[in-house]
């Protein structure tokens, strides 16, 4: 089973005006050394997630993205926790809203297919262009189904973690 780091200060929330904010969560893991396990790398919005991508993308990077997650915070969930859920599709986006018939941002498009910007859930029918940066894909054969494991526990284990988060800065590992 991988190893997972992660500090209670990384899934800890941030407020705005209308309550917490989602906040993106990549797992990341060393690709010379896959058996220090995957760091856990907390995103605020999809521009933070695109410099970490030029981060990563860099020449002399040893480190690669080996899943994201949005942990979406109870009002915009409809539930009274935090959901964490794998990204299945981020994209640069243009958006018809009440305000603009255009605006340009970064959405999230989830494994249960609903879609967010950073802080907002949002109708795909109000997506007039999507342009993927991140796709996660799916290998064919017995790959698929460690994958999907691995997605899952991910989502299960990182979500525990923000609804359980408290004062503590220690690092929790969890195997």
């Amino acid at each position: 089973m991988t190893s997972l780091q992660i500090s209670s200060r990384q899934v800890a929330a941030h407020s705005h005006s209308e309550g917490f904010s989602t906040m993106v969560l990549v797992a990341v893991a060393t690709l010379i050394h896959p058996e220090r396990g995957v760091e856990i790398v907390k995103r605020l919005s999809g521009q933070n997630l695109v410099e970490l991508f030029i981060e990563l993308d860099h020449p002399s990077s040893e480190k690669g993205v080996v899943g994201i997650l949005l942990a979406v915070p109870p009002q915009l969930n409809g539930s009274h926790r935090w959901v964490a859920e794998t990204v299945v599709d981020f994209a640069q986006v243009k958006l018809r809203t009440p305000v603009d018939s255009r605006v340009d941002t970064f959405a999230y498009r989830l494994a249960s297919k609903e879609v967010f910007t950073d802080n907002e859930k949002i109708d795909p029918e109000d997506v007039l262009d999507w342009r993927s940066l991140y796709e996660f894909c799916m290998p064919d054969g017995t790959e698929t189904v460690e994958l999907l494991s691995h997605q899952t526990w991910l989502s299960v284990v990182v979500a525990r973690l923000v609804n359980a988060v408290n004062s503590s800065k220690e690092i929790v590992n969890i195997e």
